[in-house]
């Protein structure tokens, strides 16, 4: 009944035991996350860019995202305009050796391209990483906890805390950033409301102005016309050149009311038609 020739079996050849779950390759994660672009998995080349939920793009990617949204990924779908996106300022580090991965070349995962400009250590997923959304600015968590304040550590410049982006995430980290992108657009587009309806006022006081402006420029010609000569001041329905005593009689004779023109037995000349006349 087989075990023949002294075969002994082992205890998890006859036991059936349960199978730990897959474990994630720290290293290859990281690689991922730092070193590809999240929309096309394409090493990250200058220009690169970030969204306000800390994931860095190729610029290329995020103009082909913004191109055809429908095709976009999920990691993109946020993006609205290049508004949305910051180009990452960013510091390289001296000791990163780019090798080729070709036949049995070994390529260092753990070394980073970037460093934190303020305590040097490397950007390669083992440190947190941030930027600042007002400048773009990329520099290490811990040098911006360590060393408390609130302008840039590279360029000087003012920021506050909701600013601050952590690069990658986790979990409980990216609700917040998530929070925090709603609240900065909601107030982008409360600002834009209130300088629209601003023009708007502008301009329809600007028309009232106008408005006044002109009637009381009308009102004075009227009054200075009354004053100059009362009879110049009546309207043209009730004015006539025939019997304008001021008027002579050549000047009358030159209109169709006059007593010439309108007994005349031919057309008037000015109403000249040949087969009138």
């Amino acid at each position: 009944m087989g075990c023949d020739g002294g075969t002994i079996p082992k205890r998890d050849e006859l036991v059936r035991t349960k199978k730990k779950p897959e474990q994630k390759d720290k290293d290859a994660e990281n690689h991922c996350k730092w070193r590809l672009c999240a929309s096309s998995q394409e090493e990250l080349r200058s220009p690169i860019v970030a969204c306000e939920l800390g994931r860095m793009f190729n610029k290329q990617s995020v103009l082909e995202i913004l191109l055809d949204k429908e095709k976009a990924p999920d990691c993109g779908k946020h993006l609205r305009s290049l508004k949305d996106i910051k180009q990452l300022v960013l510091t390289p580090n001296p000791s990163f050796k780019k090798h080729a991965n070709m036949g049995d070349g070994y390529d260092d995962l753990q070394s980073a391209e970037f460093i934190c400009p303020v305590l040097g250590v490397e950007m390669n997923g083992k440190f947190k990483f941030c930027f600042i959304w007002t400048c773009g600015c990329v520099m290490s968590e811990r040098s911006l906890k360590e060393i408390k304040t609130t302008s840039c550590h590279k360029c000087q410049k003012s920021f506050i805390n909701e600013d601050v982006i952590v690069i990658n995430p986790s979990e409980e980290e990216f609700a917040v950033l998530q929070a925090n992108m709603e609240a900065r657009r909601s107030a982008a587009k409360a600002k834009n409301k209130g300088l629209k309806r601003g023009v708007e006022a502008s301009e329809k006081n600007s028309e009232k102005g106008k408005k006044l402006k002109t009637g009381s420029l009308n009102n004075i010609a009227q009054k200075l016309i009354k004053l100059e000569d009362p009879d110049m001041a009546k309207t043209k329905a009730s004015y006539s050149v025939s019997k304008d005593p001021h008027a002579s009689e050549v000047y009358k004779s030159l209109f169709t009311t006059h007593d010439k023109a309108v007994n005349q037995t031919k057309g008037h000349w000015v109403t000249y038609n040949p087969f009138y006349n």
